[in-house]
C-alpha cells in the first residue's frame, strides 16, 4: 500500500466503524427499548410543547398578578332563519327572542387581584334594556371566600376557607403554577404506565406502540395521577387553591361510564426511532397526524373511511390551515397570525351550501408596562345556508386594566353559609327566572 494513501484509508476505516456502531446502536435502541420508554418520550415531548404554547400565549404586561380589569361584554346577533321559523311556528319564538334580548343586554365584569395582600375580587353585573338582571360577586380575603348574588343573598355569604393564594408568593405566578401542574401530570403519567396498557408490534418499516385506555384503566391511571399530585406539596397547594376539596377528589367507575375505549398508536421509524405518525382511535372515529416536508397533516376517519383532511403550514408568526374533503377538494381555510400584542383567526369554510365566515381578534393597545393597558376581543360571524342567514353579528369584550388594586367591599354583615341553607334553591330559581326573562 502506498504510504500516502494509508492515512486516507485509516480515516475511511474509522468512519466505517463509527457508521456501523451508530447503525447497530440505532437498531439496538429500536428493538430493545420498551414500549414504556417510547411512550414516556412522547408524553414528555407533548408536555414540553404545551408549556411552550402557554409561554407564547402569555402577553407580558407587568400586570399579570396585581391588577384591576373592568370589561364590557356586548352581544349583537341576528338570525333571519329563526325569525322566519318564528313567524310560521310559535315554538321557535323563544330562540328568536333570546337572540334579540341578548343583543339588548349590558354586561360588566370586574376583576381585581392583589397578590401582595392575598385578595381577589370578581363581579358580574347584567342588565336587560337598562333593567337589573343579576349582580354577582366573589371575594377572597384572609384565606376566606365570600359570595353575593342579588335576589338570593341579602349580604355576603361566608363560604369558608379558600387556599387560592397559598401557592402564590413573590416568586411565583399563576402561569408558572399551570406549567408546574402540566409537568407533574406528564411525570405522573410516565411513572404510572403499566405494561398492560401498552403493546408493541411492527408494520412495514415502522415500530408501532399502542397505548390503550378502557374505563377500568382510565380510572386507575387518573386516580394514580391525582395521588401523585396530592403527595407533591407544591402541586397539592396549587390544586387546593383551585378546588378546596381537591384532597377528597377521586374518580370512580361511574364517572367514566359510557366512555369508549381510547387507543393511541405511535408509529416510529425502525432505525432512527423518529416518530412518523400518531393515530388516535375512539370507537369508530380515527384521527391521524403526521408531518410531510414543510407541512403537517391531520386526517379524520369514520370506520376507516377518510372524511376530511387538514394541511397545516406554519411560517414565522402565521399558520395557514387548508381544509380538504376526502377527494382533496378545498372546503375552506383557517388563518392564524400573532404578534406580541395581537392575535387573529380568520376562517372561511364552504360545504354543501353552507358558508361559514368567522373572525376572531384579540389585542392589547396603549400599553404602559406595569401601569395600564387597553384590551379588546372581538368575534365576528356570518353563517348562512342556501342563501338564508342562520346567524350573523358580533360578540365583543373591551376592557381597561390598571395597577389599582383597591377593593372596597363591606363584609361586616356577612353570614355563614351554614346559616343560609336555602341559598341553593333560591339560586336555582334565580337562574330559571333569568332564562324565562331572556326568552320572552
Amino acid at each position: 500500500m502506498d504510504e500516502k494513501t494509508k492515512p486516507k484509508n485509516k480515516k475511511f476505516l474509522v468512519l466505517l466503524i463509527l457508521g456501523l456502531l451508530f447503525l447497530i446502536g440505532g437498531l439496538l435502541i429500536t428493538y430493545f427499548s420498551s414500549a414504556k420508554q417510547v411512550t414516556t418520550r412522547v408524553v414528555n415531548t407533548l408536555s414540553k410543547n404545551v408549556v411552550t404554547l402557554i409561554d407564547e400565549a402569555t402577553k407580558k404586561t407587568g400586570l399579570e398578578e396585581n391588577f384591576k380589569t373592568v370589561q364590557t361584554l356586548k352581544i349583537n346577533l341576528q338570525s333571519d332563519y329563526f325569525n322566519a321559523l318564528a313567524s310560521m311556528n310559535p315554538t321557535y319564538t323563544t330562540i328568536s327572542k333570546l337572540l334579540a334580548n341578548l343583543s339588548n343586554t349590558e354586561n360588566t365584569i370586574t376583576i381585581i387581584q392583589d397578590k401582595n395582600n392575598k385578595k381577589r375580587f370578581i363581579s358580574y353585573d347584567g342588565k336587560l334594556a337598562g333593567n337589573p338582571l343579576i349582580t354577582s360577586k366573589q371575594l377572597i380575603e384572609n384565606a376566606t371566600e365570600y359570595y353575593y348574588v342579588s335576589g338570593v343573598t341579602p349580604n355576603y355569604i361566608n363560604n369558608g376557607n379558600n387556599n387560592y393564594f397559598e401557592s402564590l408568593d413573590s416568586t411565583t405566578t399563576n402561569i408558572e403554577n399551570e406549567k408546574y401542574i402540566i409537568e407533574k401530570v406528564a411525570e405522573s403519567i410516565t411513572q404510572n404506565l403499566k405494561d398492560e396498557y401498552l403493546e408493541e408490534s411492527y408494520e412495514g418499516n415502522n415500530k408501532k406502540i399502542t397505548f390503550t385506555l378502557d374505563e377500568k384503566s382510565l380510572v386507575e391511571l387518573t386516580n394514580n395521577i391525582l395521588k401523585d399530585l396530592k403527595s407533591d406539596s407544591k402541586a397539592n397547594t396549587i390544586m387546593t387553591g383551585y378546588n378546596k376539596d381537591f384532597s377528597k377528589t377521586k374518580i370512580t367507575q361511574e364517572d367514566v361510564k359510557g366512555l369508549k375505549t381510547t387507543k393511541l398508536n405511535i408509529y416510529l421509524d425502525k432505525l432512527t426511532l423518529k416518530v412518523n405518525k400518531y393515530e388516535l382511535c375512539i370507537a369508530d372515529t380515527k384521527i391521524i397526524y403526521y408531518e410531510e416536508k414543510d407541512k403537517a397533516l391531520v386526517e379524520f376517519y369514520t370506520k376507516d373511511t377518510l372524511n376530511q383532511k387538514l394541511e397545516v403550514i406554519t411560517k414565522a408568526d402565521k399558520t395557514e390551515i387548508n381544509i380538504l374533503d376526502s377527494s382533496n377538494k378545498s372546503l375552506g381555510t383557517i388563518s392564524i397570525s400573532k404578534t406580541k400584542t395581537n392575535f387573529d383567526i380568520v376562517a372561511n369554510i364552504v360545504s354543501e351550501g353552507t358558508n361559514i365566515d368567522i373572525g376572531y381578534n384579540s389585542q392589547i393597545t396603549n400599553l404602559k408596562e406595569g401601569k395600564s393597558y387597553d384590551s379588546s376581543t372581538t368575534i365576528k360571524m356570518n353563517i348562512s345556508s342556501n342563501n338564508m342567514t342562520l346567524i350573523n353579528g358580533t360578540i365583543s369584550l373591551t376592557g381597561k386594566t390598571s395597577n389599582d388594586t383597591t377593593i372596597n367591599e363591606d363584609l361586616s354583615n356577612s353570614i355563614l353559609a351554614s346559616s343560609a341553607p336555602e341559598t341553593d334553591a333560591l339560586l336555582n330559581q334565580k337562574i330559571t327566572n333569568i332564562l324565562i326573562t331572556l326568552m320572552s
